[in-house]
């Protein structure tokens, strides 16, 4: 088991954290990984918060799962998202959506 979730970066601010052309979205996201971490800072700027007890600790599990350390709920940072339930890659997700 992973270390708790906690935000590496302050949240993205729209217009300004994002690339601005393809050479930059490249450069930006480049794994799986830089996709995952993007989407944390989008949903979880002050850190992770439970969507069931509202409990602020939690741990990574290998399948990129935050399970809740109060109340042991697991949620994932593509839950509610478009990408729930989604066998693509985020990194491929993230490049149709730059090409659209």
């Amino acid at each position: 088991m992973a270390a708790a979730a906690q935000p590496v970066q302050p949240r993205p601010v729209a217009g300004r954290d994002y690339p601005s052309n393809l050479a930059e979205f490249f450069d930006r996201f480049q794994s799986e990984a830089d996709c995952w971490n993007y989407l944390v800072r989008l949903r979880s700027p002050d850190g992770f918060r439970c969507p069931s007890c509202g409990g602020a600790s939690a741990w990574l599990t290998e399948r990129h799962l935050f399970v809740c350390a109060a109340c042991r709920h697991q949620t994932s940072v593509t839950a509610g998202t478009v990408f729930e339930g989604s066998r693509l890659p985020l990194l491929q997700w993230f490049r149709a959506a730059w090409l659209i």
